[in-house]
């Protein structure tokens, strides 16, 4: 409980420290910072493969999510259908990174963080300047990459780089490992 609470507080800092430094800078990432922060945290804190492989799970997910939007932009009618066919690319990309990753073994959940995150810190900004793609992503994917890393940061750091193995889970806190015969399935 104290480490969990230990790694809220850092985060908590983080967030307040983003927005300030970004203010006081002229960065304008205050609108992500949030959810950038909380974003890079849950791929810093969950226990599921290594952070490396978590990391790049994420960037592959949040670079697919980008794609989808340059491809509505660019080729596709601004349209459900239009999106429905940029959501299906966007998956795809993610389904294919993960299968060819599987030496690596990238998590497909944090491919889906990475494609939240970029979507719905870009949806608005898409909508308001579509024709204006180029910039507009590129500034919302720089700002909240940036969030994105310090939340990781501190939440890989605040952990002590944890991760689990498949065949033995991380203790937490004061729970105690499960051993595989507790486990049934």
């Amino acid at each position: 409980m104290r480490a969990s609470m230990f790694t809220g507080a850092l985060l908590t800092i983080a967030v307040v420290l983003v927005i300030v430094v970004s203010s006081a800078l002229g960065l304008q990432i205050e609108q992500y910072a949030l959810a950038g922060v909380l974003g890079g945290a849950v791929i810093g804190l969950v226990a599921d493969r290594s952070p490396w492989a978590r990391l790049l799970a994420f960037v592959v997910g949040f670079v697919a999510a980008w794609v989808g939007f340059v491809l509505r932009a660019a080729l596709l009618p601004d349209t459900d259908g239009g999106r429905a066919v940029a959501a299906v690319i966007t998956l795809v990309i993610c389904l294919v990174a993960v299968a060819i990753g599987r030496g690596t073994r990238l998590p497909m959940w944090a491919t889906f963080v990475g494609v939240r995150l970029f979507s719905a810190g870009y949806e608005a900004g898409f909508g308001a300047a579509e024709p204006e793609v180029a910039t507009t992503s590129m500034d919302a994917a720089t700002s909240l990459l940036m969030a994105v890393a310090v939340g990781y940061v501190v939440a890989v750091l605040s952990t002590g780089a944890r991760s689990a193995s498949p065949s033995r889970p991380l203790a937490t806190d004061t729970t105690e490992a499960v051993t595989e015969k507790q486990v049934t399935l």
